[in-house]
């Protein structure tokens, strides 16, 4: 079972810095390759705190009279505000030169590359954060920003690029191995850029759209987008039932779970576990909601309450392990059975905590 949660605390910037040093050496000794991220359904707990973020941005294109750029720029404050003037987007590259041999010779033969160059410099503004081996090669200022943007951006590791529009989101990323060669980088960028401007011909449609079509555009969306983005689509999200109420499009379970999940992380920002329990049991039990997804939805409500300290007592304890059976019950040819079982094997042997003598002794006499 996929564990999506990330628990929130305190980084500081050497170690992002350790991380992300460790990470590079990684991703050299793999090979990895340009890649995208779509994360399974299934487990996919970080939905529960979706919240709403505001309309979904647009696709702005290039003015063919634009300067280009011819070099990379280390100030990306400068280059955001060079961006913005000329209504282009960025093209990030996050290395570590002074201590990954990786990104030395990324810089050298991809970066400085003069056709490489000359190509992306007609698209974008180009930047360039070099992440230095220790804090004390910089200043604690410049240390913070580099650290805020590597997070912004989820850098995972170096050399890497991160496509940038014109409002500061990321829409893409290539990460860089030595198996690459100038080529299929340009074409790893290039293929970024396509698929940017592809979701933006996308959601131009979805303002004209209505019923059925509409939800599949919106799934088309939903599907295509990074997590950020995915997080902005709440107010779509809920949509979709009053769009679709006969289940036209096959969509409907779905999005009824990703509008619990939205209700859920409100419920779930307050403390309050027990109402964003219930209003998943009740979605995994509406008759609308596809088996695939009622399974998800009695999981989650597991998950939250194992999360939450909660299973103190016997009968928490076998309240959550009713949830796995029902979710393994709801869907048992899923391919996440054998996970689902192994959760209700720790969890069945979680201990239960011993009551306080007073409280033992109040129930004794009744009191």
């Amino acid at each position: 079972m996929e564990e999506n949660e990330k628990e929130a605390g305190q980084v500081n910037e050497t170690a992002a810095v350790e991380t992300v040093q460790t990470e590079s050496a990684a991703a050299a000794d793999e090979g990895k390759k340009a890649k995208s991220k779509k994360p399974a359904i299934l487990g996919a707990v970080a939905a529960v705190v979706i919240a709403a973020g505001g309309a979904v941005g647009a696709f702005f294109g290039l003015d063919l009279n634009v300067p280009a750029a011819t070099e990379w720029v280390k100030d990306y404050e400068a280059v955001q505000t060079t961006a913005k003037e000329r209504n282009k987007n960025i093209l990030l590259a996050f290395t570590g030169t002074t201590w990954d041999d990786t990104s030395a010779a990324f810089e050298k033969d991809i970066m400085n590359d003069q056709e490489f160059i000359k190509k992306m410099g007609k698209k974008f503004e180009l930047a360039q954060i070099d992440i230095p081996s220790g804090e004390n090669e910089v200043s604690e200022d410049e240390m913070q920003k580099i650290f805020t943007y590597a997070m912004m951006y989820g850098l995972e590791t170096t050399p890497s690029f991160i496509l940038i529009n014109t409002e500061g989101a990321s829409f893409g990323s290539v990460v860089y191995s030595p198996t690459m060669g100038l080529e299929s980088v340009i074409e790893s960028v290039d293929e970024a850029e396509k698929a940017y401007k592809d979701l933006a011909k996308l959601k131009a449609n979805l303002e004209k759209a209505t019923g059925v079509k509409k939800v599949q555009l919106i799934d088309e969306i939903y599907e295509k987008s990074p997590d950020e983005e995915k997080a902005k689509m709440t107010d779509y999200i809920l949509e979709v039932p009053t769009l679709d109420p006969e289940n036209k499009s096959g969509l409907l379970g779905k999005y009824k779970l990703l509008a619990a999940y939205s209700e859920a992380g409100l419920y779930m920002q307050r403390g309050d576990v027990i109402s964003a329990r219930e209003l998943l049991v009740k979605t995994a039990e509406d008759s609308s909601v596809d088996p695939e997804y009622a399974q998800e939805a009695f999981y989650t409500a597991a998950y939250v309450t194992a999360l939450s300290g909660m299973m103190t007592t016997q009968k928490e304890i076998d309240y959550v392990c009713s949830l796995i059976e029902k979710a393994i019950n709801v869907y048992p040819e899923s391919e996440h059975i054998e996970d689902l079982n192994q959760f209700l094997t720790l969890v069945k042997q979680q201990p239960v905590q011993e009551e306080p003598a007073e409280n033992a002794s109040a129930a004794n006499t009744g009191k």
